[in-house]
């Protein structure tokens, strides 16, 4: 039922509507006086306030403010019996729903109270889209735990606190626009937009009318007003991915719009004012790039305010079993006749012996297409793609080092990656690995594995 609370220091029109309201199914409490309102919203919560402006102790603005400083999604509608434009515009400025003159009408309360409910679930799935967004591009979904991926994470953890623009470079495949929604979606600006930009997939004739926009008629096929990247993302965050494949002459206009906040649209000479914060992102060498004077010193200097690089896989080949594991819960899902739950030690040995020209993503769609040719519930090394299981050298980087060393430190890898993957559970990862939890537990003596949220069921 729908919590409603009536405040009105006229018990003829709490009873009133009280009645009304608990017919058309809500549960209302009434209060006669604001102390006594007061004390009712300190300790429940209501979907749903009706509130008189004018009672006889406080004023109906000052529940308002209480109620939203309680819990912002209650929709709060006020009731007076002096209205004015100004007393409304002043309530529903403090963020009240709406309001009601007197003598109150049961249609105009019932449209009022049903139109609130559904800005109170609308209001409610927004709520749950976001929190849905922070999860999915949350911290820990940047997977890793070798000593540069620490140091990348923190990194991004003390740049999300900030509001300064980042460059974020690194090969291809490694996660640049992920560490980018990080970012977006543990600071300040997560209720805004994100707007992503592929600034290569964008020809250079192009690239300054979708970034700023432009007016009807501004050049030819100009039909409507479009509005730019930059402008959708006014209060978020603009992802410049490949932002080393502009020219020079649309980076100063993009340098101006980011140290100015404004710009002008194409054909339009009034200026549009934007909040936003800039991230950009390149797999080239951008100070080489400078100096072949392709790019333009002064922008970099302006995003390069705060640097992240990516390392690519091959520098972190301890992170493979545990992005393995990753990708396997993850497009398991997609298999309708059975799960895929494991990996064989010789398939895991080939994926980390591979050298990842595409890195992370490369690993990624190896992994789905295991997934989706796998037998068993465990991949093999015949459901590989053929590039990494016909691979039988051995990988620049890697030093030798004896047999009995190298597979401890690959057992070591892969344990530790599924007591992550199962949250530091040792009879889930047991399960996980196919075998018994005390083999596991003797098996992490020998390791020397002390995980720091060992759990048991």
């Amino acid at each position: 039922m729908v919590k409603t609370l009536v405040i009105d220091d006229e018990i003829g029109v709490t009873k009133s509507l009280e009645m009304l309201l608990s017919k058309e199914g809500y549960d209302v409490t009434v209060a006669n006086r604001g102390d006594v309102a007061l004390s009712i919203i300190s300790e429940n919560d209501f979907d749903i306030v009706f509130t008189d402006l004018r009672l006889t102790d406080m004023s109906g603005l000052d529940i308002l403010t209480h109620v939203k400083n309680k819990n912002s999604s209650t929709q709060v509608i006020v009731i007076t019996g002096f209205a004015t434009i100004e007393t409304a515009v002043a309530a529903i400025k403090k963020g009240a729903y709406d309001y009601l003159t007197k003598p109150l009408t049961p249609d105009t309360v019932r449209i009022v109270a049903k139109r609130a409910l559904e800005k109170l679930a609308l209001t409610e799935e927004i709520t749950s889209l976001r929190q849905e967004l922070s999860q999915c591009y949350g911290f820990e979904n940047i997977i890793g735990k070798s000593p540069k991926m620490q140091e990348v994470f923190k990194i991004i953890r003390q740049t999300a606190k900030s509001d300064s623009s980042v460059l974020i470079t690194g090969e291809s495949g490694t996660g640049k626009e992920l560490v980018a929604r990080a970012i977006h979606y543990n600071s300040e600006r997560k209720n805004h937009r994100f707007v992503p930009v592929n600034c290569g997939a964008i020809s250079k004739e192009l690239i300054e009318a979708e970034l700023f926009g432009y007016v009807k008629g501004a050049f030819t096929g100009a039909v409507r007003d479009k509005t730019g990247f930059l402008e959708l993302a006014s209060g978020g965050t603009l992802f410049l991915d490949e932002i080393g494949e502009t020219t020079p002459d649309f980076q100063v206009k993009l340098l101006r719009a980011i140290q100015e906040g404004e710009f002008n649209k194409v054909g339009n000479p009034y200026l549009t004012r934007v909040n936003v914060r800039v991230i950009a992102a390149s797999n080239r060498n951008l100070e080489k790039a400078i100096a072949e004077r392709s790019f333009r010193e002064d922008l970099f200097y302006r995003l390069n305010v705060i640097s992240i690089r990516i390392p690519p896989l091959r520098q972190r080949r301890e992170d493979i079993p545990m992005l393995a594991l990753h990708f396997i819960e993850k497009h398991s899902k997609k298999r309708s006749d059975h799960k895929v739950t494991g990996i064989t030690s010789s398939a895991l040995e080939a994926l980390m012996s591979h050298d990842y020209h595409g890195n992370v993503r490369e690993l990624e769609n190896a992994v789905e297409y295991a997934v989706a040719f796998a037998r068993t519930d465990q991949i093999t090394v015949n459901d590989l793609p053929a590039s990494i299981k016909s691979r039988k050298d051995v990988m620049p980087g890697i030093h030798l080092k004896p047999l009995r060393a190298a597979r401890n430190e690959f057992e070591k890898s892969f344990v530790l990656a599924a007591l992550k993957e199962c949250d530091g559970n040792i009879s889930r990862a047991a399960r996980l690995l196919d075998i018994h939890r005390q083999s596991l537990q003797q098996k992490m003596k020998e390791l020397g594995i002390k995980f720091d949220a060992l759990k048991d069921e």
